[in-house]
């Protein structure tokens, strides 16, 4: 009797199933194929997508050795077509590089203009390191409070870019001419146990430079070296307190 209960029960849920199907088959059907059209198209999307990236990744590295080759009007170019089409990181490391070509071919205004949209960027490295390389690029021919102003959101107490920002007042001071000033900041950087060695150290040669000359020996500080930049998005982002290079003393001089 057991089996005879048991073929009704399969008979009747078979009826039930060939109702379903017959009823919902057709979404099912619907659905599958909608399911394969989506995971096609986003296979092909993430193709697409990496071919993309990998174009843009040319072109950056393109760029670059034309920058590396010393050929400042097309690295200009090249640079500045990144900036119009490239995704926002590499569009904005496209800047940084831009404004380096601006400056390599005299182009001082263009170059600050860049720099100071991108010291206003939300990315507080980027903007950071961009504010820190403008106050290097008015260094030289603006006013001290102008400068200032500029290294203001970097001289905080707890700030990891203070350091940096003195170096930059110190340097300002010694090239005006206010060398006992000068000194003093070089001598306080060179005790700041928090600053990098090399910060350091390099304040404290300027320090003992001044100290040795307190005539006045004539000097001729060279253009500062502005903080590096990452190579690619992604790419560990420059430390806050890597400084620029401080003025050195002409050659002849003892």
């Amino acid at each position: 009797m057991s089996d005879i209960f048991q073929e009704v029960e399969e008979d009747v849920r078979r009826e039930r199933y060939e109702q379903l199907w017959k009823k919902y088959g057709n979404y099912v059907i619907a659905g599958a194929g909608v399911l394969v059209v989506a995971v096609g198209a986003y296979q092909g999307w993430r193709a697409y997508d990496l071919r993309q990236r990998q174009a843009i990744s040319d072109r950056y590295q393109a760029a670059q050795q034309l920058a590396q080759t010393g050929d400042a009007a097309k690295a200009e170019e090249a640079f500045a077509s990144l900036v119009k089409d490239a995704p926002s990181g590499y569009a904005t490391l496209a800047k940084f590089h831009l404004a380096g070509q601006y400056l390599a071919q005299g182009k001082r205004d263009p170059a600050v203009a860049l720099l100071q949209e991108l010291a206003n960027g939300s990315d507080p490295v980027l903007s950071n390191t961009a504010r820190l390389r403008l106050a290097w690029l008015l260094a030289d021919a603006s006013p001290k409070a102008e400068v200032m102003m500029v290294l203001q959101p970097l001289s905080a107490p707890d700030s990891p870019w203070r350091f940096s920002a003195q170096e930059v007042v110190a340097y300002i001071d010694f090239k005006d001419g206010q060398r006992g000033q000068a000194q003093a900041e070089y001598e306080k950087l060179a005790q700041e146990a928090e600053a990098p060695a090399s910060l350091r150290q390099r304040a404290g040669g300027i320090a003992e430079f001044i100290r040795a000359n307190p005539g006045g020996v004539p000097i001729t500080p060279p253009p500062p070296t502005l903080p590096s930049l990452p190579t690619a998005p992604g790419a560990a982002a420059p430390a806050p307190a890597a400084p620029s290079s401080p003025p050195a003393p002409a050659k002849g001089a003892k």
